[in-house]
């Protein structure tokens, strides 16, 4: 099975003649601040370990030639279940994982959940209703949070609800700012806004393509990115239960979480005139109120 210079087994796949995702270039794009400098050297090294691995779950989704997407999605799957099963992986982003998934006794469910949320992606370009892009971050958003809170020991099942509203909304922030590439980008064509929002916005899809959003699309992602907020906002109570490295890390979740809205507002919720990204002095600003403030 191979994706351009791909074979399962060697390295990294180079789909369409390109390099997979850098993840140290992708980590510095995020929105939040993924495995920070100050945080111990053996926690950066997990959150490492498991965004490479979620980072090439998405490039599989994304970038391979679609004819191939599913079976090398299966093949990551019956990869983690090797893992295990005590066997030895054949992928070296799954092996990477090994180490994390002993000293973190993490689950197996959210890492498969990754791999699922890349399948649907496969099959579903539109939701009709926002409980069907909910049901959507459980896979591609909430897992992550789920794994997180493994890795700095903290897992609970208060708290996984409360981390599950976290990353639901930061899930839904990224689709409002990729707006314009989710819809223009040939091998996805995908539009996350639902559509019953559509029709009651009066937006049309063909207006995801201007070159410049509409008034009733600013007034669409107005509504949207508040509704975002408040599922980021609901969940942020979550850093006040944690102390010391895991508070930092999440609190640094929901700082950037909170500067893209802040950003989609400034830019007056207009994502296809240019992607509308936090700076990073935005996000530390909103890390240190999220850090050392009542976060709710």
């Amino acid at each position: 099975m191979s994706v351009g210079a791909y074979r399962i087994g060697d390295a990294l796949p180079e789909p369409s003649g390109r390099p997979f995702t850098d993840p140290a270039a992708s980590m510095s794009g995020e929105n939040f601040p993924v495995a920070p400098g100050v945080l111990p050297r053996r926690l950066r090294e997990h959150l490492v370990a498991v965004y490479r691995y979620a980072r090439f779950v998405d490039d599989l989704g994304d970038e391979a030639a679609a004819d191939s997407r599913t079976d090398l999605l299966d093949e990551v799957s019956a990869d983690i279940h090797r893992l295990y099963a005590g066997h030895a992986p054949t992928l070296p982003v799954v092996r990477g994982l090994r180490r994390t998934v002993v000293e973190c006794a993490l689950p197996a469910d959210p890492l498969l959940a990754l791999v699922e949320a890349n399948v649907v992606d496969q099959k579903v370009t539109r939701y009709e209703t926002f409980e069907d892009l909910l049901d959507y971050c459980m896979l591609s958003a909430n897992p992550v949070g789920r794994i997180v809170l493994h890795v700095v020991d903290r897992a609970t099942p208060e708290r996984l609800e409360l981390s599950d509203r976290i990353c639901t909304g930061l899930q839904l922030l990224e689709h409002w700012q990729d707006v314009a590439e989710d819809f223009a980008d040939p091998a996805k064509g995908r539009v996350y806004l639902p559509q019953e929002d559509l029709r009651r916005f009066g937006v049309t899809e063909h207006e995801l393509a201007a070159a410049a959003a509409s008034p009733q699309l600013r007034a669409l992602l107005a509504f949207e990115t508040d509704r975002a907020l408040a599922w980021l906002d609901s969940g942020a109570p979550l850093v006040s239960t944690l102390r010391g490295w895991g508070r930092l890390a999440v609190s640094g979740y929901v700082a950037g979480g909170r500067a893209a809205a802040a950003e989609l507002r400034r830019c007056g919720y207009d994502p296809l005139t240019r992607v509308p990204k936090p700076r990073k002095s935005h996000i530390a600003r909103a890390w240190l109120t999220a850090t050392v403030r009542w976060p709710g």
